[in-house]
């Protein structure tokens, strides 16, 4: 098991072009990699901000192949790195309603992990601000995890981190690093992403890599952007602010176990579910 791992968070102000996007991400991808960053993630809908309700079914892409996945691919064995693609829309089994899928491809280019974002944003932020996420999209059900250079990950987007059941049983398979690619929005950042970063964290003693969304959209959408790195104490490690660009950081893997020796509250737990 490799001891370390340098990780760099993508935030960008994602617009309703493809391709624009992509170029984008493609030169921050390309900045982190030339700063030694060996897991590189994306945040939530980096390919496609939605500028009106439903465009993204015009760019759904069916598992395994597509233009996105095909990017993500190729820049990961390119630059020989992991890449967590934030969220795509990919097909489901039912119609114009695809999943909301993070894909991590690994440094040959293989696929190495997906997850179906599980908990969907239906809600009002503020009056005349409302999500109805599960509209057009369809809930994933699985908790994944997945094992790179003997570290293990769990993967989250966004909302879920308002549910700590799904970090709960991450706890219990030894994960040490929560992925949260998201598109939090302004208003509710303000408040609660800082907040729910840290108690994923400290709750469940493992290090959190949250790349935002960030600034007003094409769509009028504001996202809050301070993309950060938690660790199993709940300290940043690393902030950025509103602006797009890269936050690099290097993640001690030992020091969860240093901590646990020290502090062992996930051996004192009495309520199980």
């Amino acid at each position: 098991m490799t001891s370390s791992v340098k990780v760099a968070l993508i935030q960008m102000t994602s617009s309703s072009e493809v391709d624009d996007n992509l170029a984008k991400a493609e030169k921050l991808i390309e900045s982190a990699a030339a700063q030694g960053a060996q897991f590189i993630v994306l945040p939530e809908s980096f390919a496609l901000m939605e500028k009106y309700n439903g465009q993204k079914l015009e760019h759904v892409e069916r598992d395994g192949q597509g233009k996105v996945q095909d990017w993500m691919s190729s820049l990961a064995k390119k630059l020989k790195l992991v890449l967590v693609g934030g969220t795509i829309a990919v097909e489901s089994e039912i119609e114009n309603k695809p999943y909301a899928r993070c894909y991590v491809y690994q440094e040959d280019g293989s696929l190495l992990a997906h997850y179906d974002k599980i908990h969907l944003f239906d809600v009002s932020v503020k009056e005349g601000e409302s999500y109805s996420e599960s509209s057009n999209t369809l809930a994933g059900s699985e908790p994944v995890t997945f094992n790179w250079q003997g570290i293990t990950f769990g993967c989250s987007v966004c909302y879920d981190l308002r549910f700590p059941e799904l970090y709960r049983y991450y706890q219990t398979h030894n994960v040490d690093v929560i992925l949260a690619p998201s598109a939090f929005t302004l208003a509710t950042g303000k408040v609660h992403w800082k907040l729910l970063l840290q108690a994923r964290a400290v709750e469940n003693l493992a290090f959190v890599v949250a790349p935002n969304q960030t600034g007003t959209h094409d769509n009028q959408r504001k996202t809050f952007g301070h993309s950060m790195v938690i660790d199993p104490w709940g300290e940043v490690i690393d902030e950025l602010q509103e602006d797009e660009g890269i936050s690099i950081a290097t993640l001690n893997i030992n020091k969860i176990d240093m901590i646990k020796e020290k502090f062992p509250v996930h051996l004192h737990r009495k309520l199980m579910s």
